[in-house]
């Protein structure tokens, strides 16, 4: 029953999400227009953090538009002290290639942690978004599974064939093909290329330098090493070390998929403060 109410609220949270940033609904913008009195922001790209983030090295991140620098300025603070939760709670589009990924048997997916080191190629990839859209030779939207998810769903309702760009078909086919259904946890895009949740991460790192900021903390007495929370997590950010749970901090999405599945309940989401639960 426990487990059961857990994923329906990781649903429910989707759900959310989708209705805050997604046609026809967009309540975020909708909250937004009326604040304003205005009659605009029906897209997802206005209040799309990617978009300030790849400005920051040209410094020209203020020309994002208000919404765009709010929703920013809102995921920093969220991520600094509790975590990427938008990722791990919100994000239709990670959560719909992690819904891929349990369609397939896992010894057909790849475990890419056993072969590639995720964590530095996902802050390796964020420097190198940040490089060359700051020097003007990549659009952000290009490359986004967000937007790629949303033409597909427009797609889908429409009847029609998804009619776009290259760039996004070939998104769509590696988040939630290559990276979604062929990756074990499914989110594959989110481990490597999505630099909304690399900023988040790094975010979450820096607060824990800080007493005070949320994270998942792992009580290593309670702990006996049976490695369901790795298996579950869809990160693939959980490893055994010396026989104990090891949580990164660095890919942590903070959704509590292993806090649910411990079996003694040596993994919690709480304070830094705490060392121990």
């Amino acid at each position: 029953m426990r487990a059961l109410i857990f994923k329906l609220q990781r649903l429910l949270g989707y759900v959310l999400g989708f209705l805050l940033f997604y046609k026809p609904f967009m309540f975020f913008n909708s909250f937004f227009a009326s604040f304003w009195q205005a009659n605009g922001f029906h897209s997802l790209h206005v209040p799309c953090a990617r978009i300030p983030i790849s400005r920051l090295l040209s410094g020209d991140w203020g020309s994002s538009g208000p919404v765009s620098l709010f929703f920013c300025l809102l995921l920093a603070v969220v991520s600094f002290w509790f975590g990427p939760l938008f990722c791990g709670r919100l994000c239709p589009a990670g959560a719909f290639s992690e819904f891929l990924s349990t369609l397939l048997p896992k010894k057909y997916q790849i475990d890419w942690g056993k072969y590639v080191p995720i964590t530095t190629l996902r802050y390796g990839f964020f420097a190198g978004f940040l490089l060359i859209t700051s020097l003007g030779f990549a659009y952000p939207c290009a490359y986004c599974n967000y937007y790629a998810l949303e033409l597909f769903i427009i797609s889908i309702g429409s009847g029609q064939l998804l009619l776009t760009l290259l760039s996004l078909l070939a998104v769509f086919f590696l988040a939630n093909i290559v990276f979604g259904l062929f990756t074990q946890g499914g989110r594959g895009y989110c481990n490597f290329l999505c630099p909304v949740g690399a900023a988040s991460s790094l975010l979450h790192r820096i607060g824990q330098l800080l007493p005070g900021p949320f994270r998942m903390l792992v009580n290593k007495s309670a702990c006996i090493g049976c490695g369901k929370c790795a298996r579950s997590c869809p990160m693939r950010t959980i490893s055994l070390k010396q026989g104990k749970a090891d949580i990164d901090t660095d890919r942590c999405i903070v959704c509590g998929c292993c806090q649910i599945q411990c079996p003694t309940q040596a993994i919690r989401y709480k304070s830094n403060i705490t060392k121990e639960l």
